[in-house]
């Protein structure tokens, strides 16, 4: 029985230490996580590949697309991960062509649209890395 006990102790002890070990290794968007050249490049894929249904102010063409800004911004991509937004833009976007891009691309795209919403850049390109995307959290951008 004390075994047991030892185990489920230790078991819980790794757990709890896990935990922290990765709330440790994240990051936020405040920290200028990607560079304005990097989001310069996925305002160029963004005019040509997505703005005929998203707008070119990043503001929906129709009740069908979602807007990528302001209030739908906040309340969709805030408090995710980058790697949540570039996975879905990867899988879904374009409608019935996801996939039809390149990763960089993809996640030029994704910069963009974060710069767009007056988060930061940095001094260093973000990379399609989705380990490393999986531990930078999008923080509401500052007023």
């Amino acid at each position: 029985m004390n075994q047991r006990i030892f185990v489920g102790c230790f078991v819980l002890f790794c757990g709890i230490g896990t935990v922290h070990a990765q709330e440790g290794m994240s990051k936020s968007t405040s920290a200028g996580v990607f560079t304005e050249e990097q989001a310069q490049r996925g305002a160029s894929a963004y005019n040509v590949k997505c703005s005929g249904c998203h707008g070119i102010k990043l503001l929906s063409i129709g009740p069908q697309f979602p807007s990528l800004a302001g209030k739908s911004f906040r309340n969709g991509w805030v408090g995710k991960t980058i790697a949540e937004k570039f996975e879905f833009a990867r899988k879904m976007m374009p409608p019935k062509a996801g996939g039809s891009f390149d990763d960089q691309t993809y996640l030029d795209i994704v910069t963009y649209i974060l710069r767009f919403n007056k988060i930061p850049a940095g001094g260093q390109p973000l990379t399609p890395d989705l380990q490393l995307l999986k531990q930078i959290v999008i923080e509401a951008p500052p007023h």
